[in-house]
């Protein structure tokens, strides 16, 4: 969980078995895993899907310390949510308190998936601003963006990949999809960041990074 080691949330989880005399048949962690990634997807989260899948599972109850453990956006997880409150596995989630034995608390669950999804997205959006702001200010930080080089401890202009930020951005200004104008890139062998091909998600990156720094420049 962000913001929550793996050790902390184990021992949240054990302190609630030991609370509510639960025994605690076994703890699963996917260490190093974005919740980003569909619940099917991670290692620990396929075992739990599976539990899911099952007619009689050989456990009672699923523990997780917050929602958003369960899913990379609030539809998957209301997805999961309906499975559990319909089928024979039950939920608990510790730090949202909710309990899906209840019609209150189905409805507290997807309340709590929306406004879980709200704030990864929030944070996204500030990471993205941040990191922004550093752009603008020349403070190099994590990769560098296409249209800026580092110079020391200082981002600077990249005066060619400028010149294509600037045709990217009429192009685009123009009508054009940004598959299309990858392939004109393509076409004119200009070469992408890394000295690769461009892509549709390439050129959307540079037009939305391009124009975060105009926002922060005004």
């Amino acid at each position: 969980m962000d913001g929550i080691s793996l050790e902390a949330q184990r021992t949240r989880i054990e302190a609630w078995a030991e609370a509510t005399d639960a025994s605690l048949v076994e703890v699963i962690e996917d260490a190093a895993v974005s919740g980003s990634r569909p619940l099917s997807q991670r290692v620990g989260g396929s075992r739990i899907a599976a539990l899911l899948e099952q007619r009689a599972p050989k456990v009672d109850a699923v523990i997780i310390t917050r929602l958003d453990r369960l899913g990379r956006n609030a539809s998957e997880t209301l997805g999961h949510l309906h499975r559990f409150a319909s089928g024979k596995l039950g939920l608990v989630s510790i730090l949202d308190r909710l309990d899906l034995t209840t019609p209150q608390g189905r409805a507290m669950a997807g309340v709590a998936a929306v406004f879980g999804q709200l704030e990864r997205e929030l944070i996204a959006q500030r990471t993205a601003e941040s990191l922004a702001r550093l752009q603008v200010e020349g403070k190099p930080y994590g990769a560098i963006p296409y249209g800026r080089r580092r110079d020391g401890d200082r981002l600077v202009v990249d005066h060619r990949q400028e010149r294509v930020v600037r045709q990217i951005r009429a192009l685009r200004e123009a009508g054009n999809s940004f598959r299309k104008i990858a392939d004109w890139l393509n076409g004119e062998g200009i070469r992408a960041k890394r000295g690769g091909a461009w892509s549709a998600m390439s050129v959307r990156s540079v037009c939305l990074t391009a124009a975060r720094r105009d926002e922060l420049a005004a």
